[in-house]
């Protein structure tokens, strides 16, 4: 039977289990903390089915060792939850965040991890350090942005949730931890005069970019979503496209092909007369592109290739527009700021919200309307003064 102590603010339940091999006390233990307002009554009956819980738990042998560290439990999660659950790309992130939570508090374990040991960990990633000489020389650890750091506390909250789920926590300290807040920056986009002076630009450069190009600008596609696009996408009947899927470098030279995180990211708009007409000039480039290389193009039916056919790596979109952005003097933009050029000047030109949004593949408007504020400004003033013209309140007299 499971004895029952009060340390603090909590009850610990501690049961003899035996001895090991050598001879050693084996003893498993539980620290429940009572939920605000029970009366003494409530508390009493709480408290003893607690306890019973607790001795069910551990004759089954449901409840784990209570001393687990960080470390462990998080590469337990990984096997048994994150492998069947998480996509490829968000488990190797979460993996490769984790490498710089471990040396702070992968030993600790997880019943002694608390709100001020991770402040401490989130204030210490914000700070420049010098780590440990390597060949005799003092190496330097890079200071985590804000956004780095709020990214590596969502990973620790994750684990400890589920630490919590598993029952070998009580509650979460993440939950009351303080990471540092992600300073607001207005997003980057190229405006209408920025587009117009870029695009005679991409007549000099190959063919392929400048197809990419275009398309993220009149679609508003992400760049995994357009390494992704089929041929079998396109219906030129109807001038509509399909988006589908999305491709993903997940490192080790591996593509992997995933459909959108949302049901709202597998969407389909229509397609203009001009870009319908420059999809068919760039088939039948790629087409001869195909026949001259003859056994040695893989045909995937993908729209943007390596020069082989096989599908391309994303990442190699986005070093050619680097380059090309400082090569024509641009404002320094990424080529996700295609996309936001492509909202921006939709709601600038009237275009309304709901389209914009089933456009860019967002669950909700209010998605839409958090990140292109800026535009909606615009419209907004605009509003104003045709109200003065419908009221026609320029002829008003004040005196």
């Amino acid at each position: 039977m499971a004895n029952v102590r009060f340390k603090g603010n909590r009850y610990e339940f501690r049961q003899y289990c035996g001895s090991d091999f050598n001879g050693k006390r084996i003893e498993k233990s539980k620290t429940w903390l009572p939920p605000p307002g029970l009366t003494k009554k409530q508390l009493e009956k709480e408290l003893e089915r607690q306890k019973v819980l607790f001795e069910q738990e551990v004759l089954t042998g449901v409840r784990p060792d209570n001393n687990t560290k960080f470390f462990d439990f998080a590469q337990r999660w990984f096997d048994d939850y994150g492998k069947d659950n998480l996509a490829i790309k968000t488990y190797t992130r979460y993996n490769d965040h984790l490498k710089n939570v471990y040396p702070a508090i992968g030993h600790i374990k997880l019943k002694d991890i608390t709100p001020t040991i991770l402040n401490r960990l989130y204030r210490s990633l914000s700070q420049e350090a010098v780590n440990e000489t390597r060949d005799g020389k003092p190496v330097s650890r890079k200071r985590f942005s804000p956004r780095t750091i709020q990214d590596l506390h969502r990973v620790i909250s994750t684990i400890l949730n589920a630490a919590v789920k598993w029952e070998l926590l009580d509650r979460n300290p993440a939950s009351r931890a303080d990471p540092p807040k992600v300073p607001y920056k207005e997003i980057a986009y190229l405006d209408e005069n920025h587009i117009k002076r870029m695009i005679p630009m991409l007549d000099n450069e190959p063919m392929q970019y400048r197809m990419i190009v275009m398309l993220l600008l009149l679609t508003g596609m992400r760049r995994g979503e357009i390494c992704g696009l089929e041929w079998k996408d396109i219906d030129f009947n109807n001038q509509q496209m399909r988006v589908a899927r999305s491709s993903q470098y997940i490192g080790n030279k591996t593509i992997i092909t995933k459909e959108p995180k949302t049901q709202a990211g597998i969407r389909q708009f229509s397609l203009s007369d001009t870009t319908c007409d420059m999809l068919r000039h760039y088939r039948i480039w790629q087409r001869t592109q195909a026949l001259r290389l003859g056994d040695q193009w893989h045909d995937t039916d993908r729209l943007f290739t390596q020069w082989n056919g096989k599908p391309i790596y994303p990442d190699t979109l986005t070093d050619w527009f680097y380059k090309f952005v400082r090569k024509y003097d641009l404002p320094h933009v990424s080529l996700h700021s295609l996309r936001h050029s492509h909202a921006t000047i939709l709601i600038a030109e009237g275009t309304d919200v709901c389209t914009v949004a089933k456009r860019l593949g967002h669950a909700s408007t209010s998605t839409t309307l958090g990140i292109y504020a800026h535009a909606l400004k615009s419209k907004d003033m605009e509003a104003a003064q045709k109200l003065d013209t419908v009221l026609n309140l320029s002829t008003m007299r004040y005196a």
